[in-house]
């Protein structure tokens, strides 16, 4: 399960996207933004909006926009996880070792929070640093987050300014303008705007997401750097995977 991106052109030398999913509901309202968000004179050169799923990608092919892609904090899980033989303090080795195997060096983003981004960083050492163009941002305290990205890039050699950084939690213009202010200069920056953007009915936005609690037979656990956003059904399981992930990050 991937989402879809179809990224929107450079307001201000940054990306601006639309994540939605594939309700009829929310089609419609993706049909009316990819139709008319375009000729809004605040985006003069627009190009590109995030957005999940194969209607999206139907409307970018009607109003050739470029739909390209993220991987989800499900093939992380089910990919480190839904195996015995692994050890799923390393899902992000397996789900990253995947990727590159299959994409080589068109690798697009890493997510980073599937078991926590601290585990993560373990994983993203030099070679997938470099073949992947940025990483993901989904919870966690975002400006915590892009320092210690940076930080990361930097301890490796790599020029941050050649990575970007795609934020993805509960946004809306207002956050989105204070890190593009915040982290310009030192990295490029994306934004994945949905809900707020596809939510306008005068009614509060459900904070909820779906996620994979079972692969082939064995549970499988998310397990985010925002307290109460991790998924899954069995506590067991829960307390299991994070012993693996305190373990390795103190050995």
């Amino acid at each position: 399960m991937f989402n879809f991106f179809i990224i929107m052109d450079e307001i201000q030398g940054n990306n601006i996207a639309r994540n939605f999913s594939s309700e009829y509901f929310n089609y419609t309202i993706n049909f009316i933004i990819s139709k008319e968000f375009p000729s809004f004179s605040d985006f003069p050169d627009f190009s590109l909006v995030l957005c999940d799923l194969d209607q999206n990608i139907e409307l970018a092919k009607k109003y050739n926009l470029a739909p390209v892609g993220t991987m989800a904090h499900e093939w992380i899980m089910c990919v480190g996880q839904g195996n015995h033989k692994h050890n799923p303090a390393y899902s992000n080795w397996y789900a990253l070792d995947a990727w590159v195997k299959e994409y080589g060096i068109l690798n697009g983003t890493a997510l980073t929070d599937a078991i926590t981004t601290d585990c993560f960083l373990r994983d993203f050492r030099l070679t997938y640093a470099t073949l992947f163009s940025g990483v993901r941002h989904d919870s966690g305290d975002p400006f915590v987050w892009g320092d210690k990205m940076i930080k990361h890039y930097e301890s490796l050699g790599i020029d941050a300014k050649s990575k970007t950084l795609l934020f993805s939690d509960s946004l809306d213009f207002e956050r989105a303008t204070k890190l593009n202010e915040y982290f310009s200069g030192k990295a490029k920056v994306a934004f994945g705007i949905g809900t707020y953007l596809s939510n306008d009915t005068d009614v509060p936005a459900l904070n909820i997401v779906m996620k994979t609690t079972e692969c082939n037979g064995m549970d499988v656990a998310k397990i985010s750097d925002t307290p109460g956003k991790g998924m899954c059904k069995n506590p067991e399981y829960v307390e299991y995977l994070q012993r693996c992930i305190d373990w390795r990050m103190k050995h």
